[in-house]
């Protein structure tokens, strides 16, 4: 299964400008806010990791908590824990305006 998502990375930043450490901490994990906070362009990762777990989403068909899928980078490359299982069919793409992401679950 296929999933792809895109992500206004203005949109996302103003949801933490509105509402803070609350938004990022009902989305992301610890992890993930870390390795967030300590990019140069926050908003742009921010937006990515959110496209990759809409992406991820909608690849498995069904509603998930946001905080059960984790993206983690190795040697650069995205990939999404769920629940103990590693899925590295990721990809995220930015630029200036949008993320966007797409996961390939295999059947």
């Amino acid at each position: 299964m296929i999933g792809i998502d895109i992500v206004d990375i203005t949109r996302m930043t103003k949801a933490v400008e509105r509402h803070g450490d609350r938004f990022l901490e009902k989305v992301f994990t610890a992890e993930e806010i870390k390795y967030m906070k300590g990019k140069r362009k926050i908003g742009e990762t921010m937006a990515g990791h959110f496209a990759a777990k809409e992406a991820f989403i909608k690849a498995m068909g069904r509603g998930l908590p946001w905080k059960d899928m984790e993206v983690h980078h190795e040697e650069g490359r995205p990939y999404i824990m769920f629940r103990g299982k590693c899925y590295d069919n990721v990809s995220i793409s930015h630029e200036h305006t949008y993320a966007v992401s797409v996961v390939n679950i295999p059947d």
